[in-house]
């Protein structure tokens, strides 16, 4: 019929306008709200990769270990943990110190406690208490992290302990009930430096590594001042 006729030009802007539609949900996805939490970053070795941990392959390392060097801690927590690389663990760790700085900003209680040791979280949690009574609301982006050097490491017992100085760059602004800000500044790029302690015990079927301690090596201006909490193991 005459009447129904659609231009050809028509049929062929619908034609490509469906397969966008088609290729963007399968690339970007559909967000509804419903997303798991990222998990904490550090996890077994796959499955096949049990054995030893390369142990020559060390990070970048400094310093002294208590009852000897850095690398020898870690070559005693390889020996002890099968599944655990000192360079896999660096880059889990600087993915944990980004989640934590973000979590702390937002106030995400859930991703703290499944990356923070108990008196750690306990520290973090105040800090956040005190921040939601003054009705102060705390912004942080961070960019990248820069670096990520072991400065100790150590097994006691069955306890493994990894020391890290971490620099980042973050840009950190905290503003009051009012929305005046108080603290850091929006526009301004700052480096942290803090020293974390990650601890795991190497005989529990719990793959993960908890913060147990933290603390500021450089007073940064402009920065977030993480609360220093913990004691190294």
């Amino acid at each position: 019929m005459e009447g129904t006729n659609i231009p050809t030009d028509i049929i062929i802007y619908a034609v490509v306008a469906v397969c966008l539609v088609v290729w963007l949900s399968r690339v970007l996805g559909t967000r509804h709200g419903a997303e798991r939490q990222r998990p904490n970053p550090f996890t077994t070795a796959p499955v096949g990769q049990g054995a030893p941990a390369n142990v020559t392959a060390l990070p970048a390392i400094e310093g002294k270990a208590a009852g000897g060097s850095v690398d020898a801690g870690l070559v005693q927590i390889a020996l002890a943990d099968r599944s655990f690389d000192p360079v896999r663990f660096t880059e889990n760790a600087k993915d944990a110190f980004a989640m934590v700085v973000t979590a702390f900003a937002d106030a995400d209680v859930p991703t703290l406690k499944d990356l923070l040791s108990p008196p750690v979280f306990k520290a973090f949690d105040a800090e956040i208490e005190r921040r939601k009574a003054a009705n102060l609301k705390t912004v942080t982006e961070v960019h990248s992290v820069n670096d990520a050097t072991i400065i100790a490491a150590k097994l006691v017992g069955n306890t493994a302990a990894v020391t890290l100085r971490i620099k980042a760059d973050e840009t950190y602004v905290q503003t009051d009930a009012s929305g005046k800000v108080i603290a850091g500044h929006p526009d301004r790029i700052v480096t942290m430096t803090d020293v974390w302690t990650f601890s795991r015990d190497v005989k529990s079927s719990d793959p993960r590594w908890f913060i147990t301690e933290t603390r500021d090596d450089v007073k940064e201006d402009n920065g977030m001042t993480l609360p220093e909490a913990g004691i190294a193991v």
